[in-house]
């Protein structure tokens, strides 16, 4: 299992190569989300370790959010990922890219593991719940399904 910061810098520097800046922030998190569930999609299993949290704007992983507020983000990851890593993660960044961070806000207000971790909590309260791993394998479920053109209700 690959760290999960060096997912991030991967993403990151794809983003820069793309865009000419750095991800912001909320959309990074995202996009760790979508990679997390594209890995449990593909293998079964998650591509790195760190547990997400239920955050009012979607899924957040601390770590990620303290390389953001280093001001030097990913300046001290160390590491690439593996080929096969690296071609999740590439999939993950041209299937979702196109989106902003609202969009992505909003898919990922979708998610069950995103919801169940929020119990009742209403939309636009603060949260730091964590999100179980097998929620997050439903959610890959149903997103693999809906890729086989299966529709669920």
């Amino acid at each position: 299992m690959t760290q999960l910061l060096m997912v991030a810098k991967h993403l990151n520097e794809l983003y820069v190569g793309r865009h000419g800046d750095n991800m912001d922030e909320m959309k990074m998190h995202k996009m760790m989300y979508l990679t997390q569930r594209e890995s449990l999609i593909v293998s079964g299993e998650p591509l790195f370790d760190g547990e997400f949290e239920a955050w009012k704007y979607g899924p957040v992983l601390t770590a990620v959010r303290s390389e953001y507020m280093t001001g030097n983000m990913f300046s001290e990851v160390q590491g690439e990922l593996d080929e096969n890593e690296a071609r999740l993660v590439n999939s993950v960044f041209e299937r979702y890219d196109k989106y902003d961070s609202w969009q992505l806000s909003t898919l990922s207000h979708a998610e069950s593991s995103w919801l169940k971790a929020r119990g009742e909590l209403k939309m636009g309260e603060p949260c730091k719940n964590k999100m179980s791993l097998s929620a997050m394998r439903v959610d890959a479920t149903k997103e693999k399904l809906r890729r086989k053109g299966v529709v669920l209700a």
